[in-house]
């Protein structure tokens, strides 16, 4: 991961200890990199400003160094000098909270440097997922295996073409209609997946937040998995993850392999190209899948739980769009008794 102690330290503290804002340890692996990410952005800050190393020793000297200041200092810089959004600056601000947790753990201080920060309001946008004429056309790449793709040993690809399509479409089709996280999606093995006549379900064994859950699967993901899965049962692959890659020793595909290949399906269906463009990834599918649900009537409840979700989380996942709330509102033109 890193060679800086101070970093390998806080990684290790972020896989057995709860985050500020949680009370069960054990944020996820994606969540840890990124924290873990934005402190090493942080230290090289300190360095540059102030031609020395962070360490715990220097804290231990004189715990105050680090002080709310010089924290709310490097998030002006992100935002002026970086130009990044409110998004981003404020989850900095959540792994500088782990951080300074982490020095209080340590000793190092014996105060939180974090408390009264001016932080920067984040922008509420509408929810953000694929409308039924994107889902159609997103869902319609799938139909025929992508040949056109530049490699340089293209009769290997095209050998492969068959294949690829049948387990692409598995995961998108699970992503759409399941809404894994892609690192769930990742995750699985073939005995997390049951599949029967009239219905299906993929069993998470670790979520976000250390959470399992069962999700039912709907009839589009049990079709796509099924076709997956007899072609995966002629292949020599010794292991049981669920997905696999087609070259070499058939080892389990990688997040940034399902990622990429969602990101261009989302280009083969021309959505980058829209106005404004939607640019394709898991979450948006995931979002999709959750507002599908909101508009079959799902309550938030069972979405939160399907989800692995808090309810207000859920809630903002799956929250009404604006046509929505306007064509609520007119259902009761005519409801006067008088």
């Amino acid at each position: 991961m890193t060679d800086n102690k101070l970093l390998v330290d806080f990684y290790d503290y972020l896989e057995n200890n709860p985050l500020p804002s949680r009370r069960r340890a054990g944020a996820s692996p994606t969540t840890i990199k990124g924290y873990v990410q934005d402190i090493s952005v942080f230290l090289r800050w300190w360095k540059q400003s102030f031609g020395n190393e962070l360490t715990i020793l220097l804290l231990r000297k004189d715990p105050y160094q680090l002080n709310k200041k010089i924290i709310q200092d490097f998030l002006a810089w992100l935002e002026t000098s970086m130009k990044y959004k409110a998004a981003t600056i404020l989850r900095y601000a959540a792994s500088l909270r782990a951080f300074s947790t982490f020095l209080n753990a340590e000793k190092a201080i014996k105060h939180d440097p974090t408390i009264g920060l001016r932080l920067p309001v984040k922008k509420k946008e509408d929810p953000k997922g694929l409308d039924d004429t994107q889902r159609a056309r997103f869902e319609a790449v799938f139909q025929t295996p992508w040949l056109d793709k530049v490699t340089k040993r293209k009769r290997t690809y095209e050998t492969l073409a068959p294949q690829r399509l049948v387990r692409d479409k598995a995961i998108a089709f699970l992503m759409l209609y399941a809404g894994p996280r892609v690192e769930e999606a990742y995750s699985l093995d073939l005995d997390d997946i049951e599949l029967y006549p009239r219905s299906g379900e993929m069993h998470i064994r670790k979520g976000k937040n250390a959470k399992e859950r069962d999700v039912p699967l709907p009839k589009p993901a049990r079709d796509a998995l099924t076709a997956w899965l007899e072609v995966r049962a002629e292949l020599p692959i010794k292991h049981k993850a669920l997905f696999v890659d087609l070259r070499g020793t058939y080892g389990r595909l990688s997040m940034r392999s399902m990622q990429s290949m969602i990101a261009e399906a989302g280009q083969r269906a021309g959505l980058d190209r829209q106005k404004p463009p939607v640019f394709v990834t898991p979450h948006i599918l995931r979002h999709t899948w959750l507002y599908m649900l909101r508009q079959k009537g799902i309550s938030a409840e069972i979405r939160a739980a399907l989800a692995g979700h808090s309810l207000e989380t859920t809630m903002k996942y799956g929250s009404p769009k604006r046509p929505e709330i306007e064509r609520a509102v007119k259902a009761l033109d005519d409801a006067a008794t008088i």
